[in-house]
């Protein structure tokens, strides 16, 4: 460890007046350096303001002044690791990376160089490496900046040993005001984390003890105004709002919160909202210098209110003074985004085989290009387009096969936020469609320590053994499953027939890879019909048989073992005689496996709910008391959901099934923004179910999966609980209500 001082001031024994005065007697300092132009009590005071700009989250004007800083005194790294900060706040890893940069090529020990390297990572999405590298600058150097950064990592990282962290702080420590406010976002966090709706109350006492010890820190304002946002306690979030404004009229961040929520919240009417974001806009424009982050508050802005033309004009002026910034490169990003929403909705709509998908998928693809071929601030949205593009060309016909390899090569060296598509999805379709399925294999076999790895960093959240190890199987099955066909597909016939065996035995309810299997049984039964071996030919296409009912059943899309089964009947059978029979049997037969896994699932311990009182789309108040004695569904979904939105369909055959039955209550719960969005959903779908508006339930409840379905027994009690959608959702609820209905006591 080096003894030289990391913080600022004079490296020799003179003090700072008497090195001012000689370098400005000799015109130079150092190395042919400049002269200081300030004292060191104006460079403490400009650390100082630098920090101020953290706590105000006023990064706009606090880059600047960062600027003109480190010009003046580039060798003081406290002073550039305090800038690192203000750059962090727009996420600008380059930037800050080159602050690391510099204070470490003058001392590679520096804590304030190690911490701002530290911060590039987590930029860059690194959150492990960011840990590591922040926790060397904390042991060398306790400072509130890095205690924040380091617990701010640790909580991507591992969330357990952020709490460990936190904990083993002295006091002095944990009353910093960066430890208090990360300490609040840990505890928001462990809501989610740990299913204990409590520790929302905590979070919010340790933000009020946020402000009420430190006045002028921003961020607790805005925390608890969010909370209450959420809360629809209007009242309380403007006041919250106005004090945050006052501290910073010209932050981008507080003000976007502020627009925001005058937007998409109720408080003003509809068309009064846009006139009141803009006169928060012009207060903003006077308190904060142009910059290009304030243009892209703004564009973000008016793309919510679906103000395209001032969006649009404002991102062209960022592009424009600089293509390849980081502003610019959201904007580019922000292109296939919504042209990937649009796609969607009209995947929705239409179908994904109507004419107007179809064309649409061109669409996507020329916008993926586009991007790609752009000048590019990094790369840490390149893995998000490629997957739009994987997703565009795998869904044309025909798929072009050399496009879809490249946009998997993309995937595999970029994206890492959805290994089941990089690692799964992707390279099976490779398989499928492209000439490479050996590189395929390789690219499964690169990505099976990403895929055990982001499963192990889930593992808390969940609540068995059995689910973990079920959760295992299935990704591993998968991974053996796009190996073995990958094999077979090479003609390996063996290693793909054995590693698909291999995959099966996993997870035998892998649908794919029974297909799979089969083909490669009826592979092996004409290359015994070849061979002459009529027992042999029997056998196999037996197996395959297995294999396909054994895969027979529902599934999201279509199941490929369906088809392969009517076809080999119809080859064994010499014609489709009993066909319709022979399918019937096995559809009941799914039916039945289906109905006993899903009321084996009844919870054990089972527990009561949180109680409410919510209000309808009429206004119209419901009690959670209305519903003693009955068996109620309660349904959380929102318009934002695209699996919600995708089984609605099914869930107003359910609503409609049991509206009449006085022993039933069937009720919907949207955790929309506003009232607008829920009724504007529901006259262009003609739906009529019953919606309760959330007021922040959800957070009460422990509501963190979108859709989830509770099924409660007469007296109260959860008995089943449905996250994520289901494969036919009308008939799948009732049997979960009936079985309810039939219970003698409705008690666990």
């Amino acid at each position: 460890m080096s003894t030289r001082s990391h913080r600022s001031g004079p490296k020799v024994g003179l003090s700072l007046p008497l090195v001012v005065f000689a370098c400005a007697l000799l015109g130079a300092c150092g190395d042919g350096a400049a002269p200081r132009d300030y004292t060191a009590e104006e460079l403490q005071a400009a650390k100082a303001e630098l920090r101020d700009h953290a706590r105000l989250r006023t990064f706009e004007a606090g880059k600047l002044f960062g600027d003109e800083w480190v010009a003046r005194a580039p060798d003081d790294a406290e002073l550039r690791g305090l800038y690192a900060y203000q750059l962090a706040g727009w996420g600008l890893s380059k930037e800050v990376r080159e602050q690391a940069d510099a204070i470490l090529a003058e001392d590679p020990e520096n804590p304030w160089g190690i911490y701002a390297k530290a911060y590039a990572h987590l930029l860059d999405r690194e959150a492990k490496l960011a840990v590591e590298t922040v926790r060397e600058a904390w042991e060398a150097s306790p400072q509130p900046e890095f205690a924040f950064l380091y617990l701010r990592a640790l909580a991507q990282a591992d969330f357990n040993a952020a709490r460990e962290l936190l904990a083993s702080f002295d006091e002095e420590t944990r009353a910093w005001p960066e430890v208090l406010r990360m300490k609040g976002r840990i505890e928001s966090q462990a809501r989610y984390a740990l299913d204990d709706p409590t520790w929302a109350d905590t979070s919010s006492a340790t933000f009020t003890e946020l402000i009420e010890r430190f006045p002028n820190h921003v961020s607790g304002y805005t925390w608890l105004a969010n909370e209450a946002y959420n809360a629809r306690r209007m009242d309380e979030w403007t006041t919250l709002m106005e004090t945050a404004l006052e501290l910073a009229p010209g932050s981008g961040d507080v003000r976007s919160q502020h627009w925001r929520g005058l937007w998409q919240s109720e408080l003003l009417p509809a068309e009064e909202r846009q006139a009141a974001v803009e006169a928060s806009m012009a207060a903003y424009r006077e308190a904060s210098p142009e910059t290009l982050e304030g243009l892209q508050a703004m564009a973000s802005m008016y793309r919510q209110m679906e103000d395209e033309e001032r969006a649009a004009e404002l991102e062209a002026r960022i592009v424009e003074s600089d293509p390849a910034s980081y502003h610019a490169m959201t904007v580019y990003v922000g292109e296939t985004r919504r042209v990937g929403r649009k796609s969607f909705e009209i995947y929705q709509e239409h179908g994904e085989d109507s004419p107007e998908y179809r064309a649409h998928l061109e669409v996507m693809r020329e916008a993926a290009y586009r991007y790609l071929e752009r000048p590019l601030y990094n790369d840490v949205f390149t893995g998000g387009v490629y997957l739009d593009l994987y997703s565009a060309l795998e869904a044309m016909d025909p798929i072009p096969a050399e496009e879809l390899a490249e946009a998997i090569r993309g995937l595999a060296k970029y994206e890492r936020l959805n290994p089941h598509f990089t690692f799964g999805l992707a390279p099976l379709a490779m398989v499928d469609h492209t000439p490479y399925p050996l590189e395929a294999v390789d690219i499964v076999r690169e990505g099976m320590p990403v895929v055990l790895e982001r499963l192990n960093e889930s593992r808390d959240r969940y609540d068995t053994e059995g689910e973990w190890d079920q959760a295992l199987r299935y990704y591993l099955g998968g991974i053996y499953d796009v190996i073995g066909w990958a094999y077979f597909k090479a003609g390996r016939t063996d290693d793909g027939r054995h590693t698909l065996e291999r995959a099966l035995a996993i997870n035998d309810r892998n649908q794919d890879a029974r297909h799979h299997a089969g083909q490669v049984y009826e592979q092996l039964a004409a290359e015994a019909e070849d061979a002459g071996d009529a027992e042999a030919v029997i056998e196999w296409l037996d197996r395959a048989e297995d294999s396909y009912i054994a895969g027979f059943g529902a599934t999201r899309g279509e199941n490929p073992n369906e088809a392969a089964l009517e076809a080999l009947y119809e080859s064994r059978n010499g014609s489709r005689d009993g066909i319709e029979e022979y399918l019937a049997t096995l559809d009941e037969r799914d039916r039945i496996r289906r109905r006993e896994r899903i009321l084996e699932s009844r919870v054990e311990a089972a527990g009561t709910y949180e109680p409410f009182t919510l209000a309808r789309l009429d206004g119209e108040m419901v009690d959670s008391a209305e519903l003693d004695g009955k068996i109620a569904v309660l349904h959380f979904w929102g318009t934002w959901c695209g699996p919600c939105v995708v089984e609605m369909p099914e869930y107003q055959k359910f609503d409609e099934r049991y509206r009449d039955d006085a022993e039933v209550a069937v009720l919907s719960i949207s955790n929309d923004r506003t009232n607008d969005v829920i009724e504007e959903y529901l006259a262009k779908n003609d739906f009529d179910f019953t919606v309760l508006v959330d007021d922040d339930y959800v957070t009460r409840a422990g509501v963190s999966a979108w859709p989830t379905t509770w099924f409660v027994d007469r007296k109260g009690y959860i008995r089943f609980v449905k996250i994520g959608t289901a494969l036919k959702l009308d008939e799948e609820f009732s049997w979960r209500v009936e079985a309810l209905r039939e219970e003698a006591t409705g008690s666990p």
